[in-house]
Order: C-alpha cells, then sequence, then structure tokens
C-alpha cells in the first residue's frame, strides 16, 4: 500500500463494528446469486434460469445475519458468455486489493458449485482452479466448498457426484482444511453455510499478499500467471489453426469457393489471436497503483444512494456494482 493512500484511509473511520465481508465464487448457473439473495432476505441480485451469465459485474450485497454486518461479493463466473477472464479477475483483484487496504474483515471465500452436472467440465476445473489460486494454501481453511441445486437431482446421484468431488476434484482444498457443505436452497441452509465462515478468524488470501504486500502486477501472481497461461495456449492453437489454413489455401489455390471460405476462416483466427494477445497484455498492470489512484481521484457512487455512508463502504462502492433494490438496508445500518 502506497504510504500517502494509507494516511489517507487511516485519517477516515474505522470500518463499523461488526463489519466483515464474504466472496461468493463458482461457475456461471451454479446459484451464487440465488445464494446470495437467500442470504440477504430479498431478490438483491438478479438470478439466472439459463446458462448465460447472469452476474456480468461483480456486485456487493448487504446481509444482515444476527449481529453481523457482512457484505456478500456476488462474482461472475469464469466461463462467462460476455467478458474474458483477465477481466474479471482484474476486477475481482481490485476489490481485494481496495478490501485489504481498508481493514474490512475479509472471512472466506463460498464456492459453489452445481450437483447436477453430470461431469465436471472444463470451465469447472479453470473456475475452481482460479478460486485455489486466488485464495492460497494458507487462506484454504476460510474456503467452504458448496454444492447447490439438490432438489433437481436423485439423492443417490447426487451423493455419488458429491463422492467423487470430495475424493478427486476437491481432494487437495479439503486436505487442506476447506469445508465441503450443501445448500438446500432456503434461507435457514444459507445462513448455516455463511456461519461457518463468520465463526472464524478473518484471512489474507494469496492474491491480496501479492499485488498490496509484495506490489507485484497482475500477471505475475499466482492466479494471474494461470490466466496467462491459459491465453498463451490459445494463441499457439490458434497460430496452429492459420497455419493449417495457410497449408489448405495452397494446395486449393484454384477453387474460388473454399478460397472465399479460407478468407472468412483466416480473418476469424486473426481475429481470435489478436483478443488472445490482448486479454494477455491487460493483466500486466499494477493493480496495488491502479487502487490507490481510484481511491484519491475516484467518484463515490454510494453518495448518490444514500445521504450519508461511512468512507469505508462509499471507496468499496468505487469497485463493485451495488443493486439498487439494496439502499434500504444500508440506511438501516447507519440507523444502527
Amino acid at each position: 500500500m502506497s504510504k500517502s493512500t494509507a494516511s489517507a484511509i487511516a485519517a477516515m473511520e474505522r470500518p463499523p463494528e461488526n463489519l466483515s465481508m464474504v466472496v461468493v465464487m463458482g461457475t456461471t448457473g451454479a446459484g451464487k446469486s440465488y445464494l446470495i439473495n437467500q442470504l440477504a432476505g430479498c431478490k438483491a441480485v438478479e438470478e439466472g434460469a439459463s446458462l448465460d451469465s447472469c452476474t456480468q459485474a461483480c456486485q456487493m450485497v448487504p446481509a444482515q445475519l444476527g449481529n453481523s454486518k457482512v457484505l456478500l461479493i456476488d462474482t461472475p463466473g469464469f466461463d462467462d458468455t460476455t467478458r474474458p477472464d483477465s477481466e474479471i479477475l482484474t476486477e475481482i483483484a481490485k476489490i481485494l486489493s481496495a478490501q485489504y487496504k481498508l481493514g474490512v474483515d475479509l472471512k472466506g471465500v463460498i464456492y459453489v458449485h452445481r450437483i447436477t452436472d453430470i461431469r465436471y467440465g472444463r470451465s469447472s476445473v479453470k473456475t475452481f482452479e482460479i478460486c485455489q489460486k486466488v485464495c492460497g494454501d494458507a487462506a484454504l481453511e476460510n474456503v467452504l466448498l458448496v454444492t447447490s441445486r439438490w432438489s433437481e437431482v436423485d439423492p443417490v446421484l447426487g451423493s455419488d457426484r458429491e463422492r467423487q468431488l470430495r475424493d478427486k476434484f476437491w481432494a487437495y482444498m479439503l486436505n487442506q482444511g476447506s469445508q465441503m457443505s450443501r445448500f438446500h436452497g432456503d434461507r435457514d441452509s444459507a445462513i448455516a453455510l455463511i456461519s461457518q465462515l463468520l465463526s472464524k478468524d478473518a484471512i489474507v488470501l494469496e492474491i491480496q499478499k501479492e499485488l498490496v504486500d509484495d506490489g507485484k502486477h497482475l500477471d505475475d501472481t499466482v492466479a494471474g500467471s494461470y490466466v496467462s497461461d491459459t491465453l498463451e495456449h490459445l494463441k499457439s492453437k490458434y497460430q496452429e489453426e492459420l497455419r493449417a489454413l495457410e497449408k489448405l489455401r495452397e494446395d486449393l489455390k484454384d477453387d474460388r469457393a473454399i478460397l472465399r471460405q479460407y478468407q472468412h476462416d483466416v480473418a476469424s483466427e486473426k481475429s481470435r489471436l489478436k483478443e488472445a494477445h490482448e486479454e494477455q497484455v491487460s493483466l500486466h498492470r499494477p493493480i496495488n497503483a491502479e487502487v490507490d489512484h481510484e481511491i484519491k481521484t475516484g467518484k463515490f457512487q454510494f453518495r448518490s444512494l444514500l445521504t450519508f455512508v461511512p468512507a469505508v463502504l462509499d471507496i468499496l462502492g468505487m469497485f463493485v456494482g451495488i443493486p439498487p433494490g439494496v439502499a434500504d438496508v444500508f440506511t438501516s445500518w447507519m440507523a444502527n
């Protein structure tokens, strides 16, 4: 953290008493937004009924759980249908950096996986790997691995899939102290889940140490390097496809119809190659310095919703979306 920004934050009031944060991650359609709405006690964020991503940007939802005031961060999956992984990781990295600088307690991460999935697909592997690398081994005791949509699957089949997750795909994190639980779709179940985290001490994630304490660029972090390596693999694949297309053009140079298709395919592959390169370049960014700059110069969106909010919430609101329907909850927090 830069000294000037640290001094500015220290001059503001401390985070409100009993305020903490929990980040919710998982693939598209896993039920992250539904879980958050159950915790909030209202439909604070939109829920998706299809495989298209419903949460297209990170959103902050307040929830009053007993005496605890909890900021729930709803995140898009890394299989998002509209945004690249590099953009989503950058957004999550900025939110976590700001939270760490501001001194808001991070109680943990809830990772949601739908038990209805027939197989553990590529998008599930990628999203889970990024989540694990964002957290780091030291924080895995504060990660809750949650299976959802149990009402949509035969109990015996669901239990078999749960056993596969426990014994194979999630075994490493569980051995490092992560917990595995079922979400049964109601508010009581949601509260029972998050209570497992709220009773724990606050944690610092690996990506927070790397970005804020060590001042690394995003692509030099473990999570950022994983996304960058994935993009490098895609670039190699597209380059190989372009070489194959070039060979095809030489073999069929007299066939006009095929040449027209060739030109279309080449343009498509070049576009995909360019996008992958631009995503990779975008990861080479000093998140810590960017957050400092945005705190100093940014606009506070909370002030358009509420007359008065603590500076901590105002600053967090610069880095995450705030659903319009949650203003009343924040107002009640201010009153108390």
